[in-house]
């Protein structure tokens, strides 16, 4: 059984979320939180991570992403979304058109100043946007992403997956861009209403057959 891992000055109180290579916990004093890999043969994607929002921070930064604060032990300190997950937020409460897009149009903003810098997300789905207290939404999780042509270490959402893409570029990420446009307005991803398995729902992207308007409907 693995032991949990916690950085410098953290226990199981501050803990807040995980994801398949890191946990993330708050700093209640700062507001701000860290983000520390599982194990010690983890960590290697949170230092892609870190590569990756250095470079962010030397290109100015983008408001549609997380604020970068430096590195504790082997996380990395980031900035608190304090709405918690997009998806989630979607699902629990009531919004208007104008909302939704807003959210698209500032997710839109953001993927296009990480490809300006050569960082491929690769797995841009509303699972991976926070929103913080202004409900400004911000995309996150780079720990598998590609940086100046890299293989990604992710295992994409088959919905948000062009089978003929290659996963580090940028049109693959723009094929799940509009997968992700597509939860927003509708609060789930696409084939969710048909029950389709993910090899099904690659065999139809391949064939480019996709969901026409009929097939679901955002809330207003």
């Amino acid at each position: 059984m693995a032991i949990i891992r916690f950085p410098t000055g953290f226990n199981i109180d501050d803990y807040l979320s995980s994801g398949l290579t890191s946990m993330v916990y708050l700093d209640s004093s700062s507001n701000i939180v860290v983000k520390y890999p599982h194990q010690v043969d983890e960590e290697p994607a949170i230092k892609v991570e870190r590569q990756i929002y250095e470079r962010f921070q030397q290109h100015g930064e983008h408001k549609g992403l997380l604020k970068f604060y430096g590195t504790v032990d082997s996380g990395i300190w980031l900035e608190y979304a304090s709405k918690n997950g997009l998806r989630e937020y979607i699902q629990t409460h009531e919004i208007n058109t104008g909302q939704r897009s807003d959210w698209a149009q500032q997710i839109t903003s953001a993927l296009a100043f990480v490809h300006s810098v050569n960082v491929i997300h690769a797995d841009l789905t509303c699972g991976n946007i926070y929103l913080d207290s202004n409900l400004q939404a911000k995309l996150l999780d780079f720990s598998g992403s590609s940086l100046g042509g890299s293989e990604p270490f992710v295992v994409v959402t088959a919905s948000h997956k062009h089978s003929e893409r290659d996963l580090k570029s940028v049109q693959a990420d723009l094929f799940a861009l509009g997968s992700t446009l597509y939860g927003i307005w509708t609060g789930k991803p696409p084939y969710f209403v048909l029950g389709l398995k993910d090899i099904e729902i690659s065999k139809l992207f391949k064939q480019s057959r996709y969901l026409e308007n009929k097939d679901s409907r955002a809330d207003r």
